[in-house]
């Protein structure tokens, strides 16, 4: 096949019937698969502040770095902080764009962060005015993507206990929520495991867009910082 033949680090042509229309997507999913579990390692060498954006701008310094030492200092995406939203004030924390001059600069992938600590409102992760899924569940977050993430920075217990606790949030807002503008009660949107590595795993959950009726997938990457 022809993709198969493509450099990886490549852009796809546009209209390409030869490549998947999801592969950049894929390639930014596997990049971050493949360098997420160093950064804890990283962080630890030069940690100088517990506090949430202060440890997304060494989550997004560590990607930069990465894409440097593996790709001989190409690798056309581009992990930038806090992206704008076209049609909301609320900024992600973490947006990639793919670096082309061929069309405006709109992430194809964003992230959402949230500490998972003693001295946390540890419940924001799923909901709330700043509820990092709730967002993307009410499209204040990538309205424009069917595709997400969020980093969940554990700073106390481990990254499978704080799982149990997100479940279980999940699970009483599909019990108990009395706001009819937003739906938890699909088994979807509970967060499943996909992958486990030291200090990290990995979980997915489809959740349900309400508004327009359709789904978004996020990845969950639990990092042990602790």
């Amino acid at each position: 096949m022809l993709k198969d033949s493509q450099p990886n680090n490549s852009l796809p042509l546009p209209n390409s019937l030869s490549v998947s229309p999801t592969v950049e997507l894929d390639k930014v999913l596997e990049f971050v698969d493949q360098n997420i579990a160093d950064f804890c390692t990283y962080y630890q060498t030069i940690k100088d502040s517990d506090r949430e954006n202060r440890i997304s701008d060494f989550l997004v310094h560590h990607f930069q770095l990465c894409k440097s030492e593996q790709s001989g200092g190409f690798f056309p995406y581009d992990f930038r902080k806090n992206p704008t939203q076209e049609h909301s004030g609320k900024e992600t924390d973490i947006g990639v764009f793919v670096l082309t001059r061929g069309n405006k600069p709109v992430p194809i992938i964003e992230f959402e962060a949230k500490r998972f600590s003693e001295s946390s409102n540890n419940k924001e992760y799923v909901c709330g005015e700043r509820g990092g899924i709730e967002r993307f569940k009410r499209s204040h977050h990538s309205s424009h993507l069917s595709v997400c993430g969020m980093f969940g920075y554990v700073q106390s217990r481990t990254a499978s206990e704080w799982n149990t606790k997100v479940n279980e949030w999940i699970r009483e807002l599909g019990t108990d929520n009395a706001d009819p503008t937003i739906d938890w009660t699909a088994k979807e949107e509970m967060l499943i495991p996909i992958k486990s590595f030291n200090k990290l795993e990995i979980y997915s959950s489809q959740n349900l867009r309400k508004q327009n009726n359709n789904k978004i997938l996020l990845w969950h990457y639990f990092i042990e910082l602790n």
